[in-house]
């Protein structure tokens, strides 16, 4: 017999079959016609080559090879209830999920500390990891369930993959407190005489304040290029660089660091944020959750909520 080609729900008037005795009352149980549980019947005793329940009397007597199928088809439908309950009655109290989620360093910084608070404080057995994958990469592991979900920049997945707005922030500018040339403002000229840390991967569309300034015939002098953005306010301010970074990062380090948050000497459109996931979990309750709490957490730190 092939398995996958055997329908699960004989199993279910199986067990009523089993347990009833009786097609008539088995059928009323599941609410079939009398033809329709004695198709059904004719279907396992097909499956089997067993007839399985024999008449004697008035009662549907069980074959021995019945009785051995009894404990198995019972576990099978208990696990298959145990399932659906799981999927229904999602208890963030009790869940021991794992949630995978790809994430780069800003949103990780500033989103995740206040995620973790809810986690700890409704659901302290669930676990998060992290993952910090290129852009190209984050469609096949949503599909192939190597994340749960991806934190990032508008991004093209496909129809597979649904989405939802998180946050917007804009960039800024920092320097080093002390600054020689920069004090309380800055202008165009300072900006474009300046040298600049830049980032080696824009996730976050830097890139966008030069094509701004390509537009006004100028451009920027970029001297140092790393890769993790979490470094660039270290290396400001210990050094005459400035560097564009998102306002969220810049906050979170203009108390720990001696730097300073300055307005861009020409406006660019704001950077928008969004959680991304795999239809196939669009109705699961942890995820559902999951998700939820990821938009209340961006929704309190969000400065530019839409």
């Amino acid at each position: 017999m092939n398995v996958f080609n055997f329908d699960l729900n004989l199993l279910v008037v199986f067990n009523a079959i089993y347990e009833e005795k009786s097609l008539t009352r088995a059928g009323q149980r599941l609410r079939l016609t009398q033809p329709a549980i004695s198709h059904s019947l004719n279907r396992l005793r097909s499956a089997f080559n067993n007839q399985l329940f024999v008449r004697h009397g008035h009662q549907m007597v069980p074959t021995p090879l019945a009785e051995k199928l009894r404990l198995q088809v019972r576990e099978i439908l208990g696990l298959t209830e145990k399932i659906f309950e799981g999927w229904e009655n999602f208890e963030p109290g009790k869940s021991t999920r794992t949630f995978l989620i790809g994430i780069q360093d800003y949103p990780l910084m500033v989103v995740l500390p206040h995620l973790l608070e809810i986690i700890n404080k409704t659901a302290p057995s669930i676990t998060i990891k992290t993952s910090h994958l290129r852009k190209e990469d984050r469609k096949i592991a949503l599909e192939e369930g190597k994340l749960d979900m991806v934190i990032g920049v508008k991004q093209e997945f496909g129809s597979n993959i649904n989405q939802q707005y998180l946050f917007s922030d804009r960039e800024v500018c920092i320097m080093r407190k002390d600054h020689p040339d920069i004090t309380t403002t800055l202008t165009m000229e300072q900006y474009i005489a300046a040298e600049f840390i830049g980032l080696s991967v824009s996730e976050y569309e830097v890139q966008a304040i030069d094509a701004k300034l390509k537009e006004l015939g100028k451009k920027r002098h970029i001297r140092l290029i790393v890769e993790n953005e979490v470094s660039i306010p270290h290396l400001v301010a210990k050094s005459d660089f400035l560097s564009n970074v998102v306002e969220l990062v810049a906050n979170a380090f203009v108390t720990l660091l001696p730097i300073k948050i300055m307005p861009l000497p020409i406006p660019i459109t704001d950077i928008k944020f969004y959680q991304y996931w795999h239809v196939r979990h669009q109705k699961d309750p942890a995820h559902v959750w999951m998700r939820q709490a990821m938009k209340n957490v961006c929704e309190v730190i969000n400065p530019h909520i839409e």
